[in-house]
């Protein structure tokens, strides 16, 4: 049984001696965050040149209903999103030809995908049809595809104005809800969203 925080850190002056203090106690790296009033960044840095690995929330957990989506800061939502598992694919770059492209190849796998400008997360989707596909509907953004035209049509500015947009991506597996099938990636998408809210994603949920 964990100790509460206070005692945890009790004679203890510095912030790093803290929060290295609160983790080896087993407390999350947002709780410890949130505790001290300090950046997610911080005690992400201070967990990795410690080489603490804990803190971090893996495997599945059944949330009560009444408790909401938490809302994360858009300085650290990156930083969230790649300890829980996302890994940086590549990212969009021109194609000579008026264009864009990706300098790497996407999986054909199902999963989420993120698109991120300085830091920041700016769009976030799904595709059941495999990531290759989906970023290949970007690259083309063709006029019948209005969430796809949209968005290649930002992504090109962003190219075209020597700005570095970012893609990372997971692919979580599919599950199963009293012998159901749950596609895992659609509802991680959803959630993401509501809790993120990206300024890309113009409606809401959008693939």
């Amino acid at each position: 049984m964990k100790r509460e925080m206070t005692v945890v850190i009790a004679g203890l002056e510095t912030k790093s001696e803290k929060i290295r203090a609160l983790l080896h106690e087993g407390y999350m790296r947002t709780e410890v965050a949130d505790f001290l009033n300090i950046r997610y960044q911080h005690v992400r840095k201070v967990a990795v040149d410690a080489g603490i690995e804990g803190g971090l929330q893996r495997g599945l957990v059944v949330v009560p209903r009444s408790k909401p989506i938490p809302k994360v800061r858009a300085d650290v939502a990156i930083d969230v999103l790649a300890d829980a598992g996302f890994e940086r694919l590549g990212m969009w770059v021109a194609d000579g030809a008026g264009g864009i492209g990706l300098d790497t190849s996407a999986p054909r796998d199902a999963g989420v995908y993120v698109f991120v400008v300085d830091g920041l997360i700016k769009y976030i989707g799904v595709s059941r049809a495999g990531i290759r596909s989906r970023m290949s509907n970007y690259r083309l953004g063709q006029a019948g595809q209005k969430t796809s035209a949209r968005v290649n049509q930002i992504i090109n500015e962003h190219v075209s104005a020597g700005t570095v947009v970012e893609i990372y991506i997971a692919m979580p597996p599919a599950l199963e809800w009293n012998g159901l099938p749950v596609i895992t990636a659609a509802g991680l998408e959803a959630g993401l969203i509501k809790m993120i809210q990206p300024p890309w994603n113009k409606m809401g949920v959008e693939s």
